[in-house]
């Protein structure tokens, strides 16, 4: 038997979801979304969670990942419920509760703490550089009451401690899922791992059902071409950050330290390095221009998580420059630092961010494959 939350309401509402409690319950929302299917049905399920308090229903439904928030639903709710904003802030309170520290809570719910800890986090990172010049003033400052050694190991455990976190969180999202599923559906049979596995990789390759997204006859994208809609700017950030991963991780196993250039990892950064400037620059324009009530509301953590893709971006391309015209002024140096500074930002605050929905979508989106007929 499910347990009931009383105060659950009040505090999904501090993620950013404040309009549902205006919902009757016409099933309008459900109706009108293209993604919904028969063992995946939602957002109507979703609100009906929020306002009963059916806290261990919403964190142990695969429906919170199926959603895009492409807004029909907010668009045509005959009460302003505003059910996309509530699937948004379902998936902010099911991030955060994954994650067992307590960090990912505070950055959702306190807009100074998110600030505070972005800007101690880039304090820390850019005295960590330093070290890397023995020559500098500071880093002779750094060494004399920290040696090298604990330095290395305070390395260690903050990117360990984030790889913990993040597998306790899928571990926590995988079993919720899974113990629903099978109390759901015990009796039916599941689709095998490897061809599950493959509609999921489909799906993430393709975007294919983020593309079913406001198709309808006279919504604001059926019109447009796809180059500007929003599923073709979610794939254009998610395989350009893809691209320049692949490329870091090529250029730190084969490159030789005597090149300053390695032409494979050198391409590939390039070519991925547009698509994830393209579609950060969309996306902040659209929060900015609000063209649908899909960017009416964006959270801090939302703004944070695209300036820093968008400015890895951009200072990557710059030190790309810099090391192809040999350029060393200390211009070059500062944006280096910069670069550097927020590329192990997004990775240490990995699980802590929106950035998780990259690993929770898929392992959801494999549950969904594996129950569909």
């Amino acid at each position: 038997m499910s347990k009931v939350d009383p105060k659950l309401a009040k505090d999904i509402a501090k993620y950013g979801a404040v309009d549902f409690s205006a919902c009757y319950n016409c099933g309008n929302c459900t109706a009108v979304c293209n993604l919904t299917e028969e063992n995946a049905s939602f957002p109507r399920m979703m609100i009906r969670y929020s306002m009963l308090g059916m806290k261990e229903e919403i964190l142990s439904s695969k429906e919170l990942w199926m959603c895009y928030h492409c807004g029909d639903c907010s668009t045509t709710c005959p009460r302003q419920a505003d059910p996309g904003e509530l699937m948004a802030g379902l998936r902010r309170y099911a991030i955060a509760h994954y994650e067992p520290s307590g960090i990912t809570r505070l950055i959702f719910k306190s807009n100074p703490f998110s600030i505070l800890l972005t800007l101690v986090l880039a304090t820390i990172l850019g005295f960590f550089l330093m070290t890397l010049k023995p020559e500098f003033i500071v880093s002779r400052w750094i060494f004399s009451w920290m040696p090298y050694a604990v330095i290395h190991l305070m390395g260690l455990i903050a990117f360990s401690f984030t790889g913990l976190t993040a597998l306790l969180g899928i571990v926590s999202m995988g079993r919720s899922l899974n113990r629903k599923q099978n109390a759901d559906n015990a009796s039916k049979t599941k689709k095998p791992i490897i061809q599950s596995i493959g509609e999921v990789l489909t799906e993430v390759g393709t975007m294919g059902r983020y593309q079913k997204c406001s198709t309808d006859e006279g919504e604001y994208w059926s019109t447009k071409p796809n180059l500007v809609r929003p599923w073709f700017v979610h794939w254009s950030i998610m395989w350009g950050f893809i691209g320049l991963l692949v490329a870091t991780i090529l250029d730190f196993l084969f490159k030789d330290p005597a090149t300053a250039i390695w032409l494979p990892s050198r391409i590939l950064g390039t070519v991925s390095g547009l698509p994830l400037i393209y579609g950060t620059s969309m996306a902040m324009f659209y929060r900015l221009t609000k063209p649908t009530k899909t960017y009416e509301t964006t959270k801090l953590a939302d703004w944070l998580f695209l300036v820093f893709l968008w400015l890895a971006g951009l200072t990557g391309f710059w030190m790309e420059v810099a090391v192809s015209f040999n350029l060393n002024e200390t211009l070059d140096q500062v944006i280096f630092m910069v670069h550097t500074i927020i590329s192990m930002e997004l990775v240490i605050l990995f699980a802590f961010s929106k950035f998780a929905h990259a690993v929770y979508r898929p392992i959801a989106l494999y549950f969904l494959a594996r129950n569909r007929k």
